[in-house]
């Protein structure tokens, strides 16, 4: 049986950085190569439920992000009027996990880097080339090298170039959604997760610490459209002119289209994971649409996973088959949830908001339901 000793994490997002502070805290010291050029920080902030913290605890950093954001105890629904449709307690639903937690992206990217210590992340860097079809996995990269290695590991995000090269064609699903997210002050009248649901289109507040609040913003649109840099900011505006305050107040905040993320909505469930040599983690296996917010939840609790397979000594054949044994349940059921939720907010709003009035709270314990427990 041979260890898997030799590790190349492609992608240091949420799920790679993971994956490298589990490990080197167990004695290996994977590579790791990342397409952008430095610490970038896609999107405004992040909402952690309760078993992402679970996760963040078992890395050690689940102080660190109480700390930096803010505890987030429930969460409520509004139509796009600002008439209260349904709250939910969501610290009775995680209480055997923790916390869930509003952050800024940033924060909590800064706390990941951090606990990784001093590594040698090669930026501006990819996967050009992949064989594994002998002893070990031949890895040619952009900047003209090749490394042997036991185990490639794609973390590499919902565009994922290790799985096309590993897999073949598989391309993500556009979910009929496009957003935007942006900080602003928090404001006075949000104290929690606080949703506005309009005919085509949702506007959410988040606290996120330190006065703030992350606005998740986006439009059901049965094509993605595209929305240049110049003039978003007024068309965001526009968009949402008609909601309840403090929608537009958070708007008029705004001083440039700068501050504004914009994107498509986009998920893939990519089976199998792994092949070979190379194994597929967080958003390049099994990206979701936010509407359940366990994207980051998943990348930690994959990374974890992962690593303790990997330190048990198995070979690679036997680490791929029991992380997939061990993951597949559980995500091929929030990849159902989730599916489930958006064809339901995509509903004529008289049907929805009546069905949000009566079900939410429940349909909310239904879906975290096995995501509470431990894995």
């Amino acid at each position: 049986m041979s260890k898997i000793e030799r590790i190349l994490i492609v992608g240091a997002g949420m799920a790679g950085l993971a994956l490298a502070i589990s490990l080197r805290r167990q004695g290996l010291n994977p590579d790791i190569v990342e397409r952008q050029h430095g610490w970038s920080v896609p999107g405004a902030g992040i909402y952690l439920v309760g078993n992402a913290m679970r996760a963040l605890g078992s890395l050690r950093l689940a102080d660190e992000a109480l700390q930096d954001g803010s505890v987030i105890r429930t969460q409520t629904i509004l139509d796009d009027r600002g008439r209260q449709l349904a709250v939910i307690d969501t610290a009775s639903v995680w209480a055997k996990c923790g916390p869930c937690v509003g952050i800024r992206r940033a924060e909590l990217q800064k706390s990941l880097v951090n606990a990784l210590g001093p590594a040698d992340i090669q930026f501006s860097t990819t996967v050009s080339a992949l064989d594994t079809y002998g002893a070990a996995a031949a890895v040619q990269f952009s900047n003209g090298t090749e490394r042997m290695y036991d185990l490639v590991v794609g973390a590499d995000g919902v565009r994922s170039s290790i799985r096309t090269l590993a897999f073949g064609g598989a391309q993500p699903r556009y979910c009929g959604q496009v957003s935007w997210r942006f900080l602003v002050q928090c404001p006075p009248s949000v104290s929690g997760w606080t949703l506005f649901a309009g005919h085509h289109g949702v506007f959410l507040f988040i606290p996120v610490g330190q006065g703030q609040a992350y606005c998740y913003a986006d439009a059901a649109v049965a094509e993605p459209l595209d929305d240049p840099l110049e003039g978003r900011l007024e068309r965001l505006r526009s968009r949402f002119a008609s909601y309840a305050t403090p929608v537009p107040e958070a708007l008029a905040e705004l001083r440039t289209s700068d501050q504004i993320h914009f994107g498509a909505i986009e998920d893939i469930l990519q089976e199998p994971w792994g092949a070979d040599k190379v194994l597929l983690i967080g958003d390049a296996a099994h990206a979701t649409s936010p509407n359940m917010a366990s994207g980051a939840a998943m990348a930690f609790e994959d990374a974890l996973v992962l690593s303790k397979l990997i330190v048990s000594g198995q070979d690679v054949a036997k680490v791929t088959n029991e992380y997939t044994n061990q993951r597949i349940a559980r995500i091929r059921w929030l990849h159902e949830q989730t599916r489930q939720r958006d064809r339901i907010r995509n509903l004529p709003p008289l049907v929805r908001n009546l069905m949000t009035r009566f079900l939410a709270k429940s349909a909310y314990r239904a879906n975290y339901a096995p995501l509470v427990e431990e894995l």
